[in-house]
């Protein structure tokens, strides 16, 4: 009599799709997570379900940094216009004194703020994960802090493009051409004049080509590591989108 057939075990380093396929993971540094997130995402937020993101998150604000004093020229002129922008709102409000000493005060601020880019790049990234979490347990998802803020590092690199590319503009246009502070960017707010409203200059920066792949990302993520279903991780990218939208852009 033959032997009794026995399934053979699964792989130690595999994985298993939200469709119930197992797929196997290749462990590799979480710096090259960083890089392929770009042409491999699947692969990345395979292997990042163990919700592991002080590494990408490290880097994340390093570039961040980096990219910040790259641009530092068109940083500045972007702040400056912003700033003068939200002063004549505010003409029939502040009598002259008052706006010299908020100008003022904007100049310590800026002076001061570089040191703390770090800083609000880690607590914007936790405030992003805090967000993924609370929709995905909203909607069915199964995802961990760790897991949700790791979610949001990686689907925010792309991003980083944008951030490289307005700064490389300064090197060609003339930063007195500036109206707003999406002059420069790569979305529709760009076009529009100085006098839009900030609702208009929000709605117009959805249009982003980088943007929108972050928030593709955000989905993929939801679904991968969340193993939640198509329709409710593209739901949840979307609404996250809106989010950060009206919270930061």
């Amino acid at each position: 009599m033959s032997d009794p057939i026995t399934p053979s075990p699964v792989p130690v380093n595999s994985s298993f799709e939200p469709d119930g396929r197992s797929a196997p993971v290749v462990k590799t540094a979480a710096w090259e997570d960083v890089l392929d997130i770009f042409y491999a995402p699947r692969q990345v937020f395979e292997r990042r379900r163990d919700g592991k993101y002080l590494i990408p998150l490290l880097l994340l604000a390093a570039v961040t940094v980096a990219t910040f004093f790259l641009s530092a020229q068109v940083n500045e002129a972007l702040a400056d216009v912003e700033f003068k922008r939200a002063m004549a709102a505010q003409t029939t409000k502040l009598t002259p004194e008052q706006m010299a000493s908020a100008k003022a005060f904007a100049e310590k601020i800026k002076a001061v703020g570089v040191y703390f880019i770090p800083v609000f790049v880690v607590v914007g990234a936790w405030i992003g994960g805090v967000i993924i979490l609370l929709l995905s347990s909203m909607m069915g998802g199964k995802l961990n802090f760790a897991q949700a803020t790791v979610i949001g590092i990686l689907s925010s690199m792309p991003e980083l493009l944008s951030k490289v590319a307005i700064g490389a503009q300064g090197l060609f246009l003339d930063t007195a051409t500036i109206v707003h502070k999406y002059s420069f960017s790569i979305n529709a707010a760009r076009f529009l004049p100085g006098t839009a409203s900030s609702w208009m200059l929000k709605l117009g920066a959805i249009a982003d080509p980088f943007v929108l792949w972050g928030t593709f990302l955000v989905g993929m993520g939801a679904w991968i590591i969340g193993r939640m279903e198509k329709e409710k991780a593209a739901v949840l990218a979307i609404i996250y989108l809106l989010v950060v939208t009206i919270l930061i852009r």
